[in-house]
């Protein structure tokens, strides 16, 4: 028993570590982005208005647009799903700076829902499991998966607002949330549920006792 459930227990964390990896690579691309494109003045105007949409087709029995198949040498019908353009959107600095604030967060909630699953598998390899710090580390992790999964949402969530004054794709409508992985805040609910049976076991197991 306890071997399968130190098995789920690596499942999970190998799941919240892709999560960080990943959010550690595209910040790390979307700076280095940044950087080369900041060389030059058209560079810096472009970096500006280039923003990541995600979108939707108004119907799935249509595809409006096609890609080139180099295989066959012949277009082929296709759907787009997520989008970088460039758009003439302002950003000001401030605003730029907060929204990497916001990044950076995202990836500190990250690493503290890593360390917190790290300190929950060591205590349960040690047979200390229902203590009342497996609950805190539990309720640790699912707010630190929550805040991770606003974090990356609301920016997202701002700029689709700002995309679409002066953007629209024909056959498109803008979901920005879909940027956004929903896997993190299932697993943030998921821990905060766990911990709260936890809680409650651990509370009825101390009525027992005194009980007794």
């Amino acid at each position: 028993m306890k071997r399968r459930l130190n098995i789920l227990c690596l499942l999970v964390m190998i799941v919240i570590s892709y999560s960080l990896i990943e959010s550690l690579y595209y910040f790390s691309v979307g700076f280095n982005a940044g950087v080369e494109m900041s060389q030059t003045p058209e560079g810096i105007k472009q970096a500006m208005t280039m923003k990541p949409i995600a979108v939707a087709p108004s119907s799935f029995s249509q595809f409006p647009d096609s890609v080139y198949n180099e295989k066959t040498h012949t277009y082929v019908p296709a759907l787009y799903g997520q989008l970088v353009v460039s758009v003439p959107v302002q950003t000001s600095t401030a605003k730029m700076l907060m929204n990497s604030f916001v990044q950076m967060f995202a990836i500190a909630m990250s690493v503290v829902a890593v360390i917190m699953f790290i300190q929950l598998i060591v205590s349960i390899n040690r047979s200390r499991i229902f203590e009342w710090r497996n609950v805190r580390r539990l309720r640790w992790l699912g707010g630190a998966l929550i805040l991770h999964y606003l974090c990356m949402l609301i920016p997202l969530l701002m700029a689709g607002r700002e995309v679409n004054e002066v953007f629209a794709l024909r056959g498109y409508t803008l979901h920005q949330s879909d940027l956004a992985s929903i896997l993190t805040l299932v697993l943030g609910i998921v821990s905060l549920i766990v911990a709260e049976v936890f809680s409650i076991g651990l509370k009825m197991k101390e009525e027992q006792d005194l009980t007794i």
